[in-house]
């Protein structure tokens, strides 16, 4: 049995709302290769925009999936699929894709910033509770898809840089790209120590999405590693080949052999995909809470954002005067680059 990861993030180029990197882990018992990508999925499986009357599962890129005009019903149902064949242990308190549950340790710093504990966020269109017979059915479908193919889900985690401590992470890394790999490998290191303390597994791969034009990993993999078993030798990390799409390493990690890829839209492969969507998921819930208090504090004619680029600073101008009032400091809200 091998065990699986997956690496993404959601929210890296926003100056607006969290960050999000969130980990997937599986134990695969069959000879499915990662590398086939999704087509081994389909058609039970499709990376593409849900609704209630869709005959699959979404799963995939969550940017295919995920629609803001159709709000969060399609990331809603796949995250729901996801906890009706999670296995993990230990058994975590249910639903587990609340943000206590996969991000314990972020979540008493976010929700120290009052617009993520809005408690009326604004709402995208999507009818996120709506599920018919046809849903039910491709659940059904897709858990069997699951069973013939010998994957099986061991569980979620989240981490989530709330604007603050992102730009405190930059300060102290320097670049938000090298906070990424830092948090990401950290985040995937911790995944793999909790997986092998109730499982046991002959090979191991970590499969992350790559962001930025880095193509050399193996110091950071190094660093990461020595930071996250402080008890443990760092094993010797092999660099297996290094190109514009992709950077594969090899290491042993208590004596099992370990595979670490690296490679440009690495959501086109399923583990990275189910984090994609988690993060996306993550990102996303937060953004409602934190468009719901600026429109709470400005008024109701305060147009909700993204976060990103232009749009981005269109908001930012339309609270100044409240954020002034307010007194909240610019890197309290507004993410460096």
């Amino acid at each position: 049995m091998r065990l699986v990861l997956g690496v993404d993030e959601a929210g890296y180029g926003p100056n607006l709302g969290p960050l999000v990197v969130a980990v997937s882990a599986w134990a695969v018992d069959s000879r499915l290769e990662v590398l086939d990508g999704l087509e081994p999925f389909a058609p039970e499986f499709q990376a593409a925009s849900w609704t209630p009357r869709s005959a699959f599962v979404p799963f995939g890129d969550s940017k295919k999936i995920y629609q803001s005009g159709k709000g969060l019903a399609g990331l809603n149902f796949a995250l729901r699929f996801f906890e009706s064949i999670f296995e993990g242990k230990p058994p975590q308190k249910r639903p587990w894709f609340e943000l206590g549950q996969l991000a314990q340790e972020d979540l008493s710093r976010v929700e120290s910033h009052p617009w993520y504990r809005c408690k009326n966020p604004v709402k995208g269109l999507g009818r996120a509770n709506q599920v018919d017979w046809n849903s039910e059915a491709s659940c059904r479908f897709a858990r069997e898809k699951l069973l013939k193919l010998g994957v099986r889900l061991i569980g979620f985690r989240l981490r989530v840089l709330d604007e603050a401590y992102f730009n405190e992470c930059v300060d102290r890394l320097g670049n938000k790209s090298d906070v990424l790999g830092h948090i990401s490998l950290e985040l995937a290191w911790k995944v793999l120590g909790e997986c092998m303390d109730f499982h046991s597994f002959k090979g191991i791969e970590i499969y992350c999405d790559r962001q930025g034009g880095r193509k050399k990993y193996a110091g950071l993999i190094s660093q990461t590693y020595e930071r996250s078993h402080r008890e443990s030798q760092v094993p010797f990390c092999s660099v297996v080949g290094e190109s514009p799409k992709t950077s594969v390493y090899s290491m042993r990690h208590a004596g099992i052999a370990t595979s670490i890829r690296f490679q440009v839209h690495g959501d086109s492969l399923f583990p990275p995909a189910a984090a994609s969507m988690v993060a996306k998921w993550a990102r996303e819930s937060l953004m409602e809470r934190f468009n719901g208090y600026w429109r709470e504090v400005v008024g109701p004619g305060l147009k909700p954002t993204a976060g990103y680029a232009v749009d981005a600073a269109r908001f930012a101008r339309d609270i100044e005067p409240w954020i002034t009032k307010l007194a909240i400091e610019k890197n309290q809200w507004w993410r460096r680059k």
